[in-house]
């Protein structure tokens, strides 16, 4: 770019600037396009000014780049620029498939490995397991590499091969794998059932572009079971995605005509009203609750909203995320696109769904001092503003101990499950039993688990004043010890002697030539601590405190031990490690069929389906 003629030069930027305000052209006034040229212009200026006179050279695109980085943070988190590699990660979205080998990878250990095989990918077909570990990619070591920077390396043209070097840890052996990239069809919708009491159950885990036809599959399904009294749409942990393919979900639930959202923003084209279109799958008098979460975002709030709002559904969880505002994607070219908050989205009973403390400025907050008003459904019933979508009956989920969370952080779980379920031979359906959690704990204590047990903040803040306060009692011999420390020297005399000293001069330690390797004259400062421990510091007081605060961290550390008998520790182990190597032997569908088996939420929601009365009393505004 630094060859270019300055004429063309401007030319480019006239014209990249261009298609960037392209969308937002239609809503300036004459005035505020002249405004635009007369920045454009300054902006040539600047530009030429600085990268014509700046002491080293300048990668001009990089500066671009830059500037566009600045346009996008001065509004919201949503809006974004989507260039080279950026873009094919959001294709994943818009599309629901990429060229790759299907399956989901992460650090272990800091080891590649392979989480989760997608069904009816090149991965799985061709038998590779989670937890095997990848050791290369083509010729390229996977050590030192991201999760990131390897998946950008499985990625690639369709049709074109790959090849895997793997470890199998149940066997210890290399395998190597050639695989053939191909459209990698991303399941949203991965698991549905009726269960033997008659619950319908679909999972929906993100709305791409194939989620809607994947559900109106999974619904047909379920409402074909002669059996099926109700149905539970499970949308904890979906951040969102698609709008329209949350209309199209709606579309399957809501009798014809009625309401589905509206949405807002400053361009005409923005404010639309979105109406079912046709008859509903689901028939009258139909018993549905959605659960919904913190994590329940976006397209996941239009649903459980509306649903809410029309009466055709409890919910029930905990409060939503709060992000009541749309995006459209906007091709620039093949390598950019953009990614624009035009409008925010109102619930039919007029919610806006938007949490007030969204954003750090004003730019998309007018409005929301009304968000607290009182809204009512289509029965009558009251619904709460303020952000979110606020759940009918609201169970709050248990804490994850702090020991169990350390062992998903260091996916212990599907380390030893991915190990172990080959090496024992064991089948499906999976039979806990307490050799199984035996051998667990004695896996895990080979690994250096770090976590916080209920004390050790508050150890750690008494501490913190308890030594405050000693240093205001004694601020004439912190200032010593201070002095000390910046001021302590080693010298080396003509004999090879080593002499440690503090910064008033006193000798601390001597040691012969033959135990250390400095030669004669050498001379630096060093840090007291690292030479003479505190104690050398002879005080009552300090001392006490010191063995007060040890003796407290030796029982700490004794109570981690036992956490390991913990009962309510155990029953979470018991529930993770079910889990995990149920997908090791077969599949994310196994796996979330048996975390139901002991979910608080989803078995309050069977109850409710189960129980008409109880479900209506809910449903129907008491009068």
């Amino acid at each position: 770019m630094d060859t270019l003629p300055k004429k063309v030069f401007k030319m480019k930027i006239k014209i990249i600037f261009f298609l960037i305000v392209l969308f937002f052209s239609q809503i300036y006034s004459q005035q505020e396009a002249e405004d635009l040229d007369i920045y454009f212009d300054l902006y040539n200026k600047i530009f030429e000014t600085f990268t014509s006179n700046y002491v080293d050279s300048l990668d001009k695109t990089d500066l671009i780049k830059a500037s566009f980085d600045g346009m996008f943070k001065e509004v919201d988190p949503y809006t974004k620029l989507y260039i080279g590699s950026s873009k094919d990660r959001l294709e994943i979205l818009t599309k629901g498939k990429y060229g790759g080998i299907g399956m989901q990878i992460g650090l272990i250990q800091d080891t590649l490995t392979v989480l989760m095989p997608y069904e009816d990918s090149p991965s799985y077909s061709e038998g590779i397991l989670s937890g095997d570990q990848i050791l290369k990619i083509d010729t390229i070591s996977t050590i030192g590499l991201t999760s990131t920077e390897s998946s950008a390396l499985i990625r690639g043209e369709l049709d074109t091969e790959l090849l895997l070097t793997i470890r199998r840890p149940s066997t210890n052996k290399q395998i190597e794998f050639n695989l053939i990239r191909s459209n990698i069809i991303v399941k949203d919708v991965p698991f549905w059932e009726v269960s033997n009491k008659g619950i319908g159950y679909v999972r929906i885990k993100k709305f791409s572009k194939n989620t809607a036809k994947d559900f109106r599959k999974a619904i047909t399904i379920i409402l074909s079971d002669k059996t099926t009294k109700g149905l539970i749409i499970d949308l904890r942990g979906n951040t969102g995605g698609l709008l329209s393919n949350a209309l199209n979900i709606l579309d399957q639930l809501v009798p014809k005509g009625e309401n589905l959202l509206k949405t807002k923003g400053r361009i005409a084209k923005a404010n639309r009203n979105f109406d079912s279109k046709y008859k509903s799958k689901i028939p009258n008098d139909f018993p549905m609750v959605v659960l919904i979460d913190g994590r329940s975002a976006s397209a996941s709030e239009i649903v459980s909203g509306t649903l809410q709002d029309l009466d055709l559904a409890l919910i029930l969880g905990t409060t939503s995320f709060g992000k009541g505002l749309v995006q459209r994607i906007f091709t620039v070219n093949d390598s950019i696109s953009m990614k624009v908050t035009t409008s925010k989205y109102y619930t039919p009973s007029g919610r806006l769904i938007q949490k007030k403390d969204y954003l750090d400025n004003d730019v998309l907050t007018d409005g929301l001092e009304e968000n607290d008003s009182t809204f009512y459904t289509k029965n009558g019933r009251v619904v709460k503003g303020g952000g979110g979508i606020h759940p009918d009956i609201r169970i709050e989920k248990k804490k994850i101990p702090p020991l169990v969370q350390s062992l998903y952080r260091e996916r212990l779980f599907i380390k030893f499950a991915s190990e172990y379920v080959h090496t024992e031979n064991i089948e499906l359906p999976i039979k806990m039993n307490k050799k199984i959690i035996k051998d667990f704990i004695n896996y895990v204590k080979n690994y250096k688990i770090n976590y916080i047990v209920p004390g050790e903040v508050e150890l750690s803040e008494l501490k913190d004043n308890m030594y405050d306060k000693y240093a205001k009692k004694n601020k004439t011999q912190k200032q010593k010890y201070k002095f000390q420390q910046e001021h302590s020297y080693i010298i080396v005399d003509t004999y090879g002697w080593m002499y440690v000293k503090n910064g008033f001069g006193k000798t601390l330690k001597r040691i012969p030539p033959e135990k250390h390797s400095l030669t004669t004259g050498e001379y630096f400062y060093s840090e007291i601590n690292k030479i003479m421990p505190k104690s050398k510091l002879k005080n009552t007081d300090m001392d006490y405190l010191n063995s007060l605060t040890r003796n407290l961290e030796n029982y700490f550390a004794e109570v981690k031990v036992l956490q390991y008998n913990d009962n309510e520790n155990i029953q979470w182990i018991e529930n993770s490690l079910l889990r995990e190597m149920s997908l090791v032997l077969g599949n994310e569908k196994e796996k979330i069929k048996v975390s139901l088996f002991n979910d608080v939420e989803y078995l309050k929601a069977a109850e409710l389906i189960l129980d008409k009365n109880e479900y209506n009393k809910f449903i129907i505004p008491q009068k």
